[in-house]
């Protein structure tokens, strides 16, 4: 049976926990050749990259806090000296204010909601910054953006996926 990411090198933030692992455990799935788990969680992640890995597929767990132009460099980096490639990013890591501490916008600290904006926005920024030269070098690639925990409630919505031909 052929796997939809035979030979594919993936990298994957936030893939310690939730939408991430199930991400990751779907890349081992289809064949990906290597799964790089990209996370603040080193415990967690280890485990999922022990636990995931098999004869078909290499993960490996990186430390990547994305708010960290430098964590990203080395993460890149870690990724093209074990692969020598990188095919796809999942920009999945993200928090909320809730999930920062703060149980209301009234009670959010200025840096809570720095903290936010660097994992939100800047950690996806920087990724595909990183992330984009490696895949030039690679032939190419895919990188899939995925804004927080509020992203959870939307469902049943259409993607137009024409290359930008309905947008002219």
């Amino acid at each position: 049976m052929a796997h939809r990411l035979a030979g594919k090198v993936a990298m994957v933030t936030g893939g310690a926990s939730g939408i991430g692992e199930a991400t990751c455990r779907l890349f081992v799935r289809e064949g990906a050749r290597g799964v790089v788990i990209g996370d603040v969680t080193d415990a967690a992640g280890q485990a999922l990259a022990a636990g995931l890995a098999s004869p078909e597929s290499s993960v490996l767990f990186q430390h990547l806090d994305v708010s960290q132009e430098a964590q990203w460099a080395a993460a890149i980096r870690a990724v093209l000296d074990r692969y020598g490639r990188l095919d796809i990013l999942v920009n999945n890591a993200g928090i909320s204010v809730v999930s920062s501490g703060m149980p209301s916008i009234e009670g959010t600290t200025e840096e809570s909601w720095e903290r936010v904006l660097g994992v939100n926005a800047k950690g996806v920024f920087l990724g595909m910054k990183h992330a984009i030269p490696a895949m030039r070098q690679s032939g190419g690639g895919s990188i899939v953006n995925i804004a927080s925990d509020e992203s959870r409630y939307m469902t049943g919505s259409e993607l137009v996926i024409d290359g930008g031909l309905t947008a002219r």
